[in-house]
């Protein structure tokens, strides 16, 4: 009976521990130090494989990582090299904050920065405002493009991702599917992704106030949580949502995407560990075999180009080269991030922050052909089209009223040429009327105002001689 009893605790025992190997063959090793996050998803950005997940569609809040649509709505409606008007509901936003003031006007790029590394709630309402005229207005434009990226669980609303009483009808929800196409997307827009991928950015404000912003991103290089080969992406943190974090890294030309959401701790511990789960398998893997849909983000800037280089084009003019630029004396390290020194972001941040201080002197080339002029050539071309088709209808109901008159006058006199006793048809006059023309012949005559001719009686004809 010992020996059962032995025995049934060595397969118990055995039982326990290939349970508990199994199970860690799917999960990261940082399952071990932290309960999982409440969903989480790894996804190939070169081909939109989905390499692992947990509750893949489950919306729940993002916290701050929802500013991701909101820099995505903002590039494709925006220039970028428009101004960010500040309202009094934008500066009254709890923080984080950058310390915009009611009726000032940043530089898009400044307030892009601010919103991407330092998570800023007041630039991301100025921002939504700018672009929507109000943020009921931006929540429509957020859900309009969301759908048309093939977003499928989420329903956008506050662009910073507050979800607390102040929030917009309670702020957003995302799954983890939906964030890693607004992430497969902002990837592809320098415009978003260099601040991403910004250690540190120094700038000097509209009111000349000096900013120095550090990413909130403890997985870049040089963080606490510095991961190899990290390019970005976004944190978050409410009391509601947790700790959200979206990031990105890149080995051997290989770019991953990780999502975590709902996570008890800051979450860097399981990014780390999904990643590298992910960088594991082959480039090739079909992972889940779900894909993500395909980038269709539409950049302003990209469209403005494409219409300027058409433009050139059909004129016959070459390209205009590209902008000179010229910067202040007083921001010698505010024009490009990591201004100490070249870093791993340093080259991709530097390339457009520039514009923050810089003045285009860029001539046109296009001449006379512009899409203004050919647009006012078009419109006068029709006003005219339209002026000389309404005068050609007066006219043709003109004469068709002369004809009309002429017709009728006609009949009066007994002019007009009669057949048996009926007017011409096609002459659309109504009914004849009565005709007194008589046309007479050897014999008889014919009353040209009956349907049969009548005989005449005074006159008889001549009998036939008999042989």
């Amino acid at each position: 009976m010992w020996r059962h009893r032995s025995l049934g605790r060595a397969l118990v025992v055995t039982v326990v521990l290939v349970g508990g190997f199994v199970a860690s063959l799917g999960q990261p090793a940082a399952a071990e130090g932290s309960p999982p996050p409440q969903a989480f998803v790894v996804v190939d950005a070169t081909t939109g494989a989905v390499l692992t997940s947990r509750a893949l569609h489950r919306a729940l809040p993002p916290a701050s990582t929802v500013k991701i649509m909101t820099a995505l709505v903002a590039v494709e409606r925006l220039s970028p090299t428009a101004v960010i008007s500040v309202t009094a509901n934008a500066a009254g936003r709890e923080c984080m904050c950058i310390g915009l003031k009611p009726g000032q006007h940043w530089p898009f790029d400044q307030a892009m920065a601010s919103m991407m590394m330092v998570s800023a709630n007041d630039a991301a309402y100025a921002m939504a405002e700018t672009v929507g005229g109000s943020i009921p207005g931006f929540a429509n434009d957020l859900n309009a493009t969301a759908k048309r990226y093939g977003m499928q669980d989420s329903t956008f609303g506050d662009p910073a991702g507050l979800d607390d009483g102040t929030s917009y009808k309670g702020g957003a929800r995302v799954s983890a599917y939906d964030l890693a196409i607004a992430t497969r997307n902002a990837l592809t827009v320098p415009a978003i992704a260099q601040w991403a991928a910004s250690r540190t950015y120094q700038f000097t404000d509209v009111t000349g106030a000096p900013h120095e912003l550090t990413n909130h991103n403890k997985f870049l290089p040089d963080g606490s949580y510095a991961y190899l080969g990290a390019n970005g992406f976004k944190t978050g943190f409410t009391k509601r949502a947790g700790h959200s974090l979206v990031a990105t890294a890149n080995r051997g030309g290989r770019e991953l995407i990780v999502v975590i959401l709902g996570a008890v701790d800051s979450g860097y511990a399981w990014a780390a560990s999904l990643l590298d789960q992910g960088f594991a398998m082959p480039r090739d893997t079909e992972g889940t075999g779900i894909r993500l849909p395909a980038v269709a983000v539409s950049p302003y800037a990209t469209r403005l180009a494409q219409r300027e280089g058409f433009v050139q084009l059909a004129s016959g003019h070459k390209a205009a080269p590209p902008p000179e630029t010229t910067t202040t004396a007083s921001e010698p390290a505010a024009n490009g991030p990591d201004s100490n020194g070249p870093g791993p972001n340093g080259v991709a941040a530097q390339a457009a922050v520039a514009d923050t201080t810089t003045k285009s002197t860029t001539h046109n080339g296009a001449g006379l052909l512009t899409i203004g002029n050919f647009l006012l050539v078009l419109v006068l071309a029709l006003f005219v089209a339209g002026l000389l088709r309404r005068r050609a209808v007066k006219r043709r109901r003109a004469r068709r009223i002369a004809n009309r008159r002429l017709r009728a006058k006609a009949m009066r006199s007994g002019s007009l040429p009669v057949v048996d006793g009926r007017y011409r048809t096609g002459t659309r006059l109504g009914p004849p009327v009565e005709s007194q023309v008589r046309v007479e012949r050897a014999g008889s005559y014919i009353d040209l105002t009956k349907d049969e001719p009548t005989r005449s009686t005074t006159r008889k004809p001549a009998r036939r001689r008999s042989r």
